[in-house]
């Protein structure tokens, strides 16, 4: 728990500059593009061109966004771990408090207490699973390889922005 703890500060840190910079990035692509190719040409190749530019410089702030989005979901780790660790021991609680003698002694009673507990059961993995599957998802982008794509989006938007703020200033002049 305390590494997610940890985990989630930096995130808390890092999610604001990340947000603006995936803004700025998608800001100076567009900018670019459309001073490139608007209006776009009418023949096939220059269609053809006009989208592979516009992914090209959409690129980055698309990486950018999706660290984002994991950042957003490591903000929320520890809550959610507590908050199902609690809902588990609830449930786990209820569990035995069933399966004690206290429970209804008619053979109708014990088995409407079995599907009761066999419904919960459920309840809880599946709510456990969306956890599990969230987290996985997680961690599959925190990998060195999607940690370098970042620091290339990061310095492929300090580009973008050196170039359209030249763009920017050659269009002012001409």
């Amino acid at each position: 728990m305390q590494a997610a703890r940890a985990a989630a500060a930096l995130a808390e840190r890092l999610a604001t500059g990340i947000a603006v910079l995936a803004g700025l990035s998608a800001g100076a692509g567009l900018l670019l593009w459309g001073l490139l190719w608007w209006p776009p040409g009418e023949t096939l190749s220059s269609l053809f061109g006009a989208a592979v530019t516009l992914i090209f410089v959409l690129g980055p702030a698309t990486v950018l966004t999706l660290f984002y989005q994991g950042l957003r979901d490591l903000l929320t780790l520890p809550d959610r771990l507590s908050s199902r660790t609690a809902r588990t021991v609830e449930q786990s609680a209820e569990a035995v408090r069933a399966a004690t003698p206290e429970a209804p002694t008619s053979l109708l009673g014990r088995l409407w207490g079995i599907v009761k507990q066999v419904w919960a059961l459920r309840g809880m993995i599946l709510e456990n699973r969306a956890l599990l599957v969230r987290t996985g998802a997680l961690v599959r982008f925190a990998n060195p390889g999607f940690l370098l794509l970042v620091v290339a989006a990061v310095i492929a938007t300090g580009l973008l922005m050196a170039g359209a703020l030249l763009a920017l200033v050659a269009v002012w002049i001409l």
